[in-house]
């Protein structure tokens, strides 16, 4: 009873999910259509520019306009891609833009430099390629097999190069369509197609609470 309730929520889940998809990308598109527009009026000022190429103050707003529209674009591709490391990037830019346009002091520039440096250790040392639930661990479809045994400390097969593409050829061998919540047995583990866009697999759970195969 219990199995039966938690797969539903778990499908109620991935279709709120891939609901949310849809609006995040919706927004985006709106998003670089005002990118658009106002990409089209820094054109116009650019004019503007010609004629004031001593006024410094003209051009560091000319500049601050430019770099407002970069952080758009990165935030559009930080929406789409949906990972940590675009998330960091748009955060960098976002603070190179402060520290280029702004005119504060010394302390201000100190701070914007420690954030910098700080963003650079999270992105080099911190980074995470899955988390544990209460069922298992999930992680990147796109997981190499290698990272997988460590991690698992487990061996995996070595037919295919990342995990979903284990999952695949699994699949394909017991002639089994891939199919989000489908679990399938490699090696002994359970592993859950958590998510999947356009028939590609994006995210499994490796399964520690004994599921039984759908």
């Amino acid at each position: 009873m219990r199995k039966g309730a938690d797969r539903v929520r778990f499908i109620f889940r991935n279709y709120l999910l891939r609901w949310t998809g849809f609006m995040e990308v919706f927004l985006s598109f709106l998003l670089i259509l005002s990118v658009v527009i106002a990409a089209a009026g820094l054109v116009l000022n650019l004019y503007g520019l010609t004629q004031k190429l001593n006024d410094t103050g003209y051009f560091q707003k000319f500049l601050g306009s430019t770099m407002a529209l970069i952080i758009a674009l990165e935030l559009i591709k930080m929406i789409l891609r949906d990972t940590i490391s675009s998330t960091i990037e748009v955060l960098l830019i976002a603070i190179s833009r402060k520290l280029i346009v702004s005119e504060g002091n010394t302390l201000d520039f100190l701070i914007g430099i420690i954030a910098i440096a700080f963003l650079f250790l999270i992105r080099k040392y911190l980074f995470v390629s899955e988390f544990s639930t209460d069922s298992g661990i999930v992680v990147s479809a796109a997981m190499p097999v290698a990272e997988a045994e460590k991690l698992l400390r487990r061996v995996l097969p070595r037919h295919a190069h990342t995990v979903g593409g284990v999952v695949a050829q699994i699949a394909g061998e017991e002639n089994r369509k891939l199919k989000e919540g489908e679990v399938y047995t490699v090696n002994g583990l359970k592993v859950r197609i958590n998510r999947m866009e356009n028939g590609i697999i994006e995210v499994v759970e490796f399964l520690t609470g004994g599921e039984k195969e759908g």
